[in-house]
C-alpha cells in the first residue's frame, strides 16, 4: 500500500496546538469522505489483480467477473488482453462522467450515535494554561454502491462481486473494520443487512439503442473517531487565603464552653481538611488526638485555646506562631 493516503485521509501525528489538533485528527466533519475512501480501498483491494484481496475473488468468481479491473490505464486498455475491462471506481458524480462500466459510491443519510451520558471521556487543565479534551465521535452512514454498465448482465454479475465483498467476506478478511494503522478513525462494516436493489435501465438521451443499467447496493456502516483537543484556557491558581465557608467547624464545641476534669471529651468536625491538626494552646490544661477520632483530654482546671493548625505548625501559644493558625476556639476545664 502506497504511503501516501487517498483524498480524505490523515495520519496520526502528536496535536500541539488547535491547528495541528484539525489538520491530524479533527476528523468528524470529514466523516462522510473517510468512509466513502475507505469503501473505494476497500474494493479496489479485490477488483484491482494487485491487491491484497484478489485471491478471494479469483475462488469466488466466474471468468466472466474476473475481467473486471481497476488497474489499467487509459493506455493500457488498447494495449492490454481485450479480455481485461476497467472499471472505474469513484466516490463523487464528477470523478466519473461517462466512465464505464463503473462503481459509484454514494452516501444517502447521516446519522448521529448518542455514545451515552458524556461524549466526553477525558479532560485535563495542563500547567501551561492549556485545556486538553478527549471525545468519541460515532456517526451511522448510509451508503448506495451503485454498479452501472451498458448491459443488464454485466450490472448483474458486477453488482453480485460487490455482495460477496461486503456480505460474506468481511468476516474472514478484515472483522468488518477498515482503518489505517495510528489512525484516530475506523469505518465498521455491516454484519447484516446489505440490501442488493432491482435493476433498472435508463435510455442515453440521442441513443435509442443502448441503455444504462444500473444496480444499487444499500448497506449502512458505522464510523466511529477520536478527537483530540488542545485549547487555550484561563490558568486556574488556588487562593492561599482560606475561605471563611470552608474553614473547620466544630458541631460540640462553643467558645468558652466548660469541660468537666478528667473525662474525655469527644469532637465532631466537620469540613476538616487532611492537612489540617488540633493541638492545645497549653498542654498542661488539656491534650487532644492529633488524628481521627479527635478527643479532648482535660487535664487540669483552667483556661486554654483549641487551635486548627498546618502540620508545620507548633503546638505553641498563638502569639508565637499565628502565620499557621486556621482556627482557634478558647475552652475552660473545671472541676464538675
Amino acid at each position: 500500500m502506497s504511503n501516501t493516503p487517498p483524498l480524505g485521509y490523515v495520519f496520526d501525528g502528536n496535536a500541539l496546538n488547535p491547528q495541528d489538533v484539525y489538520l491530524k485528527h479533527q476528523m468528524s466533519d470529514k466523516a462522510v469522505t473517510v468512509t466513502k475512501a475507505a469503501i473505494q480501498n476497500y474494493i479496489d483491494s479485490f477488483l484491482n489483480p494487485n491487491g491484497v484481496n484478489r485471491g478471494y475473488i479469483a475462488t469466488s468468481s466466474s471468468p466472466v467477473g474476473l475481467q473486471f479491473v481497476t488497474e489499467l490505464t487509459y493506455d493500457d486498455e488498447m494495449k492490454a488482453d481485450p479480455n481485461l475491462r476497467k472499471v472505474y471506481l469513484a466516490r463523487f458524480f464528477a470523478e466519473n462522467v461517462g466512465r464505464l462500466p463503473s462503481v459509484l459510491i454514494i452516501d444517502s443519510g447521516v446519522e448521529y450515535i448518542d455514545t451515552g451520558i458524556n461524549d466526553l471521556t477525558y479532560a485535563k487543565y495542563h500547567a501551561d494554561g492549556t485545556w486538553e479534551g478527549h471525545l468519541t465521535s460515532q456517526l451511522k452512514i448510509t451508503l448506495s454502491v451503485t454498479t452501472a454498465t451498458l448491459s443488464e448482465e454485466d450490472t448483474d454479475t458486477l453488482s453480485m462481486i460487490l455482495t460477496t465483498i461486503f456480505g460474506p467476506l468481511p468476516a474472514v478478511v478484515n472483522g468488518f473494520i477498515l482503518s489505517q494503522p495510528d489512525a484516530r478513525w475506523e469505518v465498521r462494516l455491516p454484519m447484516s443487512g446489505i440490501a442488493l436493489g432491482q435493476g433498472s435501465s435508463i435510455a442515453i438521451e440521442g441513443d435509442t439503442k443502448t441503455s444504462v443499467w444500473t444496480r444499487a447496493l444499500d448497506f449502512t456502516c458505522e464510523f466511529e473517531t477520536h478527537i483530540v483537543m488542545k485549547l487555550p484556557s484561563q490558568k486556574v491558581e488556588l487562593p492561599v487565603e482560606v475561605s471563611v465557608d470552608l474553614l473547620p467547624k466544630f458541631l460540640n464545641l462553643a467558645e468558652d464552653q466548660e469541660l468537666p476534669l478528667g473525662y474525655p471529651y469527644p469532637l465532631f468536625i466537620d469540613f476538616m481538611r487532611p492537612d489540617y491538626t488540633l493541638r492545645v494552646s497549653d498542654p498542661t490544661i488539656a491534650t487532644v488526638s492529633m488524628s481521627p477520632p479527635w478527643v479532648l483530654s482535660p487535664r487540669k482546671q483552667g483556661r486554654a485555646l483549641l487551635l486548627v493548625i498546618t502540620p508545620t505548625g507548633e503546638p505553641l501559644a498563638v502569639s508565637e506562631n499565628p502565620s499557621h493558625l486556621i482556627l482557634d476556639i478558647p475552652f475552660r476545664v473545671t472541676r464538675f
